[in-house]
């Protein structure tokens, strides 16, 4: 008989519940005390146990915590004069109560009894039982105690579950199958999976003449198991899935005489497909050849409306037939198809009696063949998963004919012909946009160049150009200047390629819930750091996984047109994808994470920019790098050539690194790869990144308080200002980087700045004062053994030796300079330095040697990689021609020259446009 005095519950919040009302026993460490010793019962629980199940483990609390919280119990009862008592008998406490005022106990005796009368084959009895003990929970047990009891909360509610599973089953026998419905749904959809209610539900749903609502709930549980588990489905089951194919369904007609036109469910022609002609004429080809035609492409890039169009366009010679077939492979909303789905549909597609199609697997699929085998059906089977998932469907040559979709690429098709599908060519985008905003929108009058702009910022993916001009044709007093706006704001981007009915972002979202979680957060921290192409390396940076592993990522997100590939180990992202990417990376990656990645991919790329160059400006002066200690997978570059090729594939990621190792507050870290990246940038002439890089590099100095850093930042600077034509800007940070040499005591930094002010002279064409500044620093350096710094300055010599005219002494101090450039290796400086000699010997007219020395900064430059020095050398090759009278070498030299320099986008461009204009 139950005490009214007093009832404890645990199933929900934990509540002492007396005749007065409520007892307030404490906080959610005293209701998970009380909890446990109700839990435990007659039994009870020792101090120790008490410690480790409330505090998490033993040591986590002190014993004098644990008596405090008991102590309070018991004074709470107390007070309250209620029917309990907490009993210590150490070393163990037991609360002593009425077994049924607690609603656990009584909840497990009421399952015991049910259990019994089962036995007893007393099914209503033993249901009401169980729907009494199931009536006693109200919420999730022990709700209010946060993570503590964490054990006991997971082997009460698997009590529950089998308790759910009991009555289920009884429900079921007595042929209430909507009644296992209710018990069940949220049962079935929890984790672990349990197979048996699962069973149970899908026999309900089958009885109730819900067919593909079983498939459906199969689909889901077999992929779950797969991914979470790596197991197939088990005998009980598999034979619900069996029993719920051979079910005859509510809507599928299956008494039709077997040879009738099967259903076809082909969509009809897209009236807006103004594209994909070459495509769509590759497939007809193909269909003519071989018996299947594999087309992939990333979601969004209109596989599905190809394929329709192509079956349109060869109906007539399938005489028998086209079926049309979504497999779901990629769905936000059902699950994937399976292989014995796929097969039964087809075959009721083919109006089969339903009593004739067999349940076993393999028996389906030879059924299938034999009733395809000679005839001449034409199959579109969409939206696949994978491989295994269509294999068996697909026709042998002789007469059937399959249009095989996907977003992967199916390469165990051996047999299939492949058609990748990529975005649109910009006139075939500009196109299905016009088709779709429609000519009353968008008059024919109406200029390429803004449609160019837009359909760009569509990525020329055809879902979003057609959500664009939807919306556009839609919108009235809606521009095309306005559309453009909409779309150029990267973070509402794709929130523009939403109509409800169609939406990019969830598109891709299939893609990204497809991934397994490690390839998932690559890809997101991919988007997050990286900025055009990316290779494995830097994957395996950003992830901390091994660079095979990377590779494997890659090729996995690769195949799911993820990522495109852009040559050998070169990926990149789509631009919706980047934004998508990037999006999902700032909501799902933590804070910490996104940083600890950042610094792991800033580590990586000042590793291995060092090391790129050493291999292009070796015997540079370098400063201990801040690495983290970590093994880090780096490219090999063996030579010049590899080293200068990572830099160019890299340099939009070297900056973005740069700048984001500033604002995550990882300084040294910053200004060191800016430092380090200076030889490229002056090799390369890349000049904004070159300024953004060390902005941003000499505040993070000033924030490290490091002087000697900011001074070679700020050396640095004043170079790329000189090379900009900004000598003012540039005599500033040359003597701000005197100073600081001073300050600290480096007399090569400090001989560095002085050499470098000295050029400003040189721009003011103050010769004799530049080589007066110029000639100290050479002896330095001579001294000090920096063989190339001699040399370089040696070179300014010369130069300014030519321009007070005293050619001897130019010419021997220039040759002697690229002596030791060549002994050195550096190519860049041997490049200019030939440059220099032809403009010598073209000056004093002596135009055979200085087309040699041209021809040789070409070569030197070629080797090195400078764009601009072979302009510089094209240009003057230029003038050579000219003044010999020879118009077409000079308008070639010329137009090579300008290529050069447009790359660059150098100021000297001008001067060539001027020349060849000017002819």
């Amino acid at each position: 008989m139950v005490d009214a005095s007093v009832r404890f519950t645990v199933l929900g919040p934990v509540r002492v519940l007396a005749d007065e009302g409520p007892l307030d026993v404490g906080g959610a460490t005293a209701r998970a005390v009380l909890a446990l010793l109700l839990i435990r019962g007659e039994s009870g629980a020792g101090l120790e146990e008490i410690i480790s199940s409330v505090w998490g483990s033993p040591g986590a609390a002190t014993r004098d915590s644990a008596y405090h919280y008991v102590s309070g119990l018991r004074k709470v009862l107390s007070r309250a004069g209620v029917d309990a008592v907490l009993e210590s008998r150490r070393p163990r406490y037991r609360m002593l109560v009425t077994p049924d005022a607690v609603d656990w106990h009584r909840f497990r005796r009421l399952v015991a009894r049910a259990r019994t009368e089962r036995e007893r084959h007393e099914p209503q009895q033993a249901a009401a039982l169980l729907r009494e003990a199931l009536g006693l929970w109200r919420g999730d047990p022990l709700s209010d105690v946060g993570d503590r009891l964490e054990p006991l909360r997971r082997d009460m509610t698997e009590q529950r579950l089998v308790a759910v599973e009991a009555l289920a089953a009884i429900e079921a026998r007595q042929g209430q199958p909507d009644e296992v419905v209710r018990l069940l749904r949220d049962v079935v959809t929890a984790a672990p999976i349990r197979e048996g209610a699962a069973a149970l539900f899908i026999d309900a749903l089958t009885a109730l003449g819900r067919r593909d609502d079983a498939g459906e709930i199969y689909r889901r549980l077999h992929r779950r198991l797969a991914d979470e588990y790596g197991l197939e489905p088990g005998e009980q089951l598999q034979a619900a899935h069996q029993r719920a194919l051979r079910s005859p369904g509510a809507t599928v007609a299956v008494h039709a005489p077997v040879g009738d036109r099967p259903i076809s469910g082909l969509p009809g022609p897209d009236r807006n497909f103004t594209d994909r002609e070459d495509e769509l004429g590759r497939i007809i080809a193909a269909i003519e050849t071989a018996p299947v035609c594999a087309v992939h492409g990333m979601g969004g890039s209109g596989k599905t409306a190809l394929a329709v169009r192509a079956a349109h366009a060869m109906a007539d010679a399938f005489p028998e037939g086209v079926i049309f077939l979504d497999l779901h492979g990629y769905s936000e909303q059902r699950a994937a198809l399976t292989a014995a789905e796929t097969l039964d549909r087809l075959v009721r597609r083919l109006r089969v009696d339903a009593t004739v199609i067999p349940v076993d697997f393999d028996e389906l699929a030879a059924f299938y063949q034999d009733l395809i085998d000679g005839r001449r059906l034409l199959l579109v089977l969409d939206n696949v998963r994978d491989a295994a998932q269509v294999r068996p469907a697909l026709p042998g040559p002789g007469g059937c004919a399959a249009i095989v979709t996907s977003r992967r690429r199916l390469t165990a098709l051996d047999d299939a012909f492949v058609l990748p599908l990529d975005v649109l060519a910009p006139p075939d985008a500009i196109a299905l946009f016009r088709a779709v905003a429609g000519p009353e929108s968008l008059p024919a009058g109406t200029g390429d160049d803004v449609l160019r702009r837009i359909v760009d910022l569509c990525g020329r993916l055809p879902l979003a150009i057609r959500i664009a001009a939807a919306r556009y044709r839609a919108s009235q007093g809606y521009s095309l200047t306005a559309l453009e706006a909409a779309l150029s704001v990267e973070t509402d981007r794709l929130g523009e390629f939403d109509d409800d009915d169609r939406s990019v972002t969830a598109s891709f979202r299939v893609s990204l819930n497809d991934l397994p979680d490690p390839i998932a957060r690559t890809f997101m921290l991919l988007g997050l750091h990286t900025n055009g192409t990316f290779d494995a390396y830097s994957a395996a940076a950003l992830a901390e996984i091994s660079e095979r592993d990377a590779r494997r990522h890659l090729r996995y997100l690769g195949d799911r047109h993820l990522v495109a590939d852009r040559g050998p180990d070169r990926y990149q992202f789509h631009d919706l994808v980047a934004v998508f990417a990037r999006q999902q990376g700032s909501a799902s990656v933590p804070a910490a994470e996104r940083s600890a990645a950042l610094h792991r991919l800033a580590d990586y790329f000042l590793r291995t920019a060092d090391a790129a160059d050493r291999r292009i400006t070796s015997h540079r002066y370098r400063v201990p790098l801040a690495l983290l200690d970590r093994e880090a997978a780096v490219p090999p570059l063996p030579d010049y050539d590899t080293a200068l090729e990572w830099l160019v594939a890299e340099n939009g990621n070297l900056q973005r690194a740069c700048l984001g190792a500033a604002e995550a507050g990882l300084d040294e870290l910053c200004w060191q790869l800016a430092y380090t990246l200076r030889g490229y940038y002056y090799l390369a002439k890349r000049w904004q990144p070159w300024t953004a890089t060390h902005e941003a590099a000499l505040a993070a100095a000033l924030r490290c308080d490091d002087r000697r850093a900011e001074a070679m930042i700020a050396n640095n600077l004043g170079l790329a200002l000189l090379e900009q034509r900004d000598p003012a800007g540039a005599a500033a940070y040359y003597r701000r980087a005197r100073e600081l040499f001073a300050v600290v005591g480096d007399e090569h930094g400090e001989n560095t700045a002085r050499a470098n002010l000295a050029w400003l002279h040189y721009e003011k064409h103050d010769y004799q004062l530049f080589l007066d500044e110029l000639r100290p620093v050479r002896d330095f350096y001579a001294r000090s053994g920096s063989d190339r710094n001699a040399a370089i300055t040696l070179r300014g010599i010369g130069l300014a030796e030519a321009e007070l005219g005293r050619t001897r002494e130019a010419i021997a101090d220039l040759s002697e300079s690229l002596a030791v450039f060549e002994r050195l290796e550096l190519r860049m400086d041997a490049a200019m330095t030939f440059n220099a000699l032809g403009e010598i010997y073209q000056r004093i007219g002596a135009a055979d040697r200085a087309a040699g020395a041209f021809e040789q900064a070409i070569a030197a430059a070629q080797r090195s990689g400078s764009v601009f020095e072979q302009a510089r050398a094209h240009h003057h090759l230029g003038e050579l021609a000219e003044d010999a009278g020879d118009t077409y070498t000079a308008h070639r030299q010329w137009t090579s020259a300008l290529a050069g320099y447009e790359t660059l986008r150098a100021p000297q461009a001008a001067l060539i446009r001027a020349l060849l204009d000017g002819r």
